[in-house]
């Protein structure tokens, strides 16, 4: 059995005349959690797209849950294992659709029997808070729902390899939390699950055991994420990305916001008994 989720070489990948990803490669262990971590047009979209087979390989050697990703064949075997979100708010989501057809569209598409797909959404939406909402449409959720309702919807098969694209980006630090509480709990129940996570905050990539740094479509650093922050006398990924750019950032200076010195009490906003209700819930309560 191949111990390997996903293995990279040579990957390359172009959008007309511009170069977004180049010599990418780096292997992730079946079972781990590993966080993908770059400035906004680094390159981290691409990437994951293409191990999740919904962008087609240009260049390189791509092999996904023990095969290479280009062979129709394997390929074709990867659509039930491999579940995908992709960046943006209920991006995987229809909006019209409730969330209880939204799952149900999903568990129809994977070939799930009405009995499997009803008792696996019952458990998702339980675990997720969502239950009481099941009939509300999804263009009616907040962003933190949306993102539980998206993660449901990719959860409903029980795939082995779950890749999202900067899934809390836009929630709530409260909902982000309890995002992650539930991608632990899903973990935990079935261990040999590959986590693959594009973020934007540094403090969710260190919980996970590997770290993949890109840089201008460039594979800057890969590693477990420990021994690369250890790079830095603070031990933090943030200074250890730093530290793989190089000369670029040598003469780069801390950012420093000087205290305000104006002492005005003007108020700039204020409320009384606000309400806001949709339908029988109440989402802002006096």
């Amino acid at each position: 059995m191949n111990s390997l989720a996903v293995q990279a070489n040579g990957i390359a990948h172009r959008y007309g005349k511009q170069q977004a990803l180049s010599e990418i490669a780096f292997s992730l262990p079946a079972g781990t959690r590993c966080g993908l971590i770059g400035p906004d047009g680094a390159g981290k979209s691409s990437l994951l797209g293409l191990i999740a087979g919904v962008k087609a390989l240009q260049q390189g050697q791509l092999d996904v849950l023990g095969g290479p990703i280009q062979q129709r064949r394997h390929r074709d075997t990867l659509y039930a294992r491999i579940a995908f979100m992709p960046q943006g708010l209920g991006g995987n989501l229809y909006p019209e659709l409730s969330i209880r057809e939204n799952i149900q569209f999903f568990a129809t598409l994977f070939g799930l029997s009405k009995a499997d797909s009803e008792q696996r959404m019952h458990n998702l939406l339980l675990a997720t808070d969502l239950l009481k909402f099941a009939e509300r449409p999804a263009g009616k959720l907040s962003g933190g729902m949306k993102q539980k309702l998206g993660l449901c919807c990719a959860l409903i098969h029980e795939p082995d390899l779950l890749i999202l694209d900067e899934p809390t980006t836009g929630v709530d630090p409260l909902s982000r939390r309890r995002f992650w509480e539930l991608v632990d709990d899903v973990r935990r129940q079935r261990p040999q699950l590959t986590l693959l996570v594009a973020t934007a905050y540094m403090e969710e990539a260190e919980q996970f055991e590997h770290c993949l740094m890109l840089d201008n479509g460039k594979l800057i650093a890969t590693g477990l994420s420990r021994e690369l922050a250890a790079v830095t006398p603070s031990g933090k990924l943030d200074e250890a990305f730093t530290h793989f750019q190089g000369d670029r950032q040598h003469d780069a200076q801390p950012l420093v916001i000087p205290p305000r010195t104006d002492s005005t009490t003007d108020i700039a906003i204020e409320a009384h008994d606000l309400t806001l209700r949709f339908g029988d819930f109440t989402a802002v309560d006096h």
